[in-house]
């Protein structure tokens, strides 16, 4: 079960980490202006923003009633939108980017950023969470450190790789990394969705 909730962190991890979004073009622009070590500070903005979001929403949801109930409405949400993440990677064609003027304070730039994409806030809560909540508190530590570890090593990795070859992250390598993404996360929507009835009606579903 410890290498289940790893290996699920990693890949959700990495996902997160290599799929479009305000962040990664954030640190793509700051790498590509300003060098790799802009861009790794970009990068480790989930360390300071997802951790604080995580133990906020476990507080809360621990502390209220009939909370199997709501779990399985929430774990339901999510199985749809990593569905939904699965198919908008899988349909991705190109990768257009579009620089910005870039200014100085990049881990504050980051930070901001982070803080003000409504992205971590959708994934904690209707998928990080319902897949956290039962679990025991190794398992919890086991994800979480897997996911940040995937998540912020993923964009520290493209960092380098776009600072050696800025055309990267436009080529057809780049596009086939995401669309295998997009499958592991319609893979991971079926782990969650099975949560979901476990959730809704009491009963252990077979596992997957």
């Amino acid at each position: 079960m410890d290498l289940d909730y790893m290996l699920m962190g990693l890949m959700l991890g990495i996902s997160a980490g290599l799929s479009p979004g305000p962040l990664l073009f954030l640190m793509i622009s700051e790498t590509v202006k300003g060098g790799k070590i802009k861009g790794i500070k970009v990068s480790l903005a989930p360390l300071f923003t997802d951790i604080p979001l995580i133990f906020a929403v476990i507080y809360i949801l621990k502390h209220l009633r009939d909370i199997s109930f709501l779990l399985g409405i929430i774990s339901l949400a999510g199985s749809l939108l990593l569905f939904y993440y699965g198919y908008r990677d899988l349909k991705i064609k190109q990768i257009n980017l579009q620089m910005g003027d870039i200014k100085t304070g990049s881990f504050k730039k980051g930070l901001v950023t982070n803080l003000l994409n409504p992205h971590p806030y959708i994934f904690w809560f209707f998928v990080g969470v319902p897949l956290l909540i039962k679990v025991n508190t190794l398992e919890r530590i086991i994800f979480i450190s897997s996911f940040l570890f995937a998540i912020v090593g993923s964009k520290i990795c493209l960092t380098f790789i776009i600072d050696r070859s800025k055309k990267f992250v436009e080529s057809k390598h780049y596009i086939r990394i995401i669309k295998f993404l997009g499958l592991i996360l319609i893979f991971l929507g079926v782990i969650l969705l099975k949560y979901a009835a476990e959730y809704l009606f009491g009963k252990k579903i077979i596992p997957l």
